[in-house]
């Protein structure tokens, strides 16, 4: 028997069989792998309570966080956060946050908010402009949180 494996080992055709095998055997198992990955999970089923509804609060984003960048022009928009109440089959209530790009509508808002604190005097907003009093900057957003305007 041991002569026969050496004969086989020796001859050029087994080294390209047993390559194709190999190289059949790797595929396949790529293939398989592939498919399970792209089977979707089985998803919890949920009862939606409310679906997105505005909270009111928003947010400037832009394009970096970087403090030492804060002076440096750039263009920003304007964001405003979503909620979701879901209810699942278990029973147990979750809420899903989001923040999505705001409206015309709720940026006229933030701005008529802006213009109101301009028209009762700019000195009190160039000193909530400056670094460490940040409460008067919080109370113009709350008012838009709030849902004034």
């Amino acid at each position: 028997m041991s002569n026969t494996l050496r004969d086989a080992a020796a001859s050029s055709t087994f080294w390209i069989v047993l390559a194709i095998v190999l190289i059949i055997a790797i595929v396949g198992y790529i293939v398989t792998r592939r498919a399970n990955a792209d089977a979707s999970p089985v998803r919890e089923e949920v009862k939606i309570v409310h679906d997105w509804i505005p909270t009111g609060r928003i947010d400037f984003a832009g394009p970096s966080i970087d403090e030492s960048a804060s002076d440096v022009p750039a263009s920003f928009y304007l964001q405003a956060e979503d909620i979701r109440v879901l209810i699942s089959f278990s029973g147990i209530e979750r809420r899903e946050i989001r923040w999505r790009k705001a409206t015309l509508n709720e940026a006229k808002r933030v701005v008529n908010i802006f213009h109101r604190q301009m028209a009762k005097g700019p000195e009190r907003l160039a000193e909530s402009s400056a670094p460490g009093s940040a409460s008067s900057v919080e109370g113009a957003t709350d008012g838009v949180a709030k849902g004034e305007g």
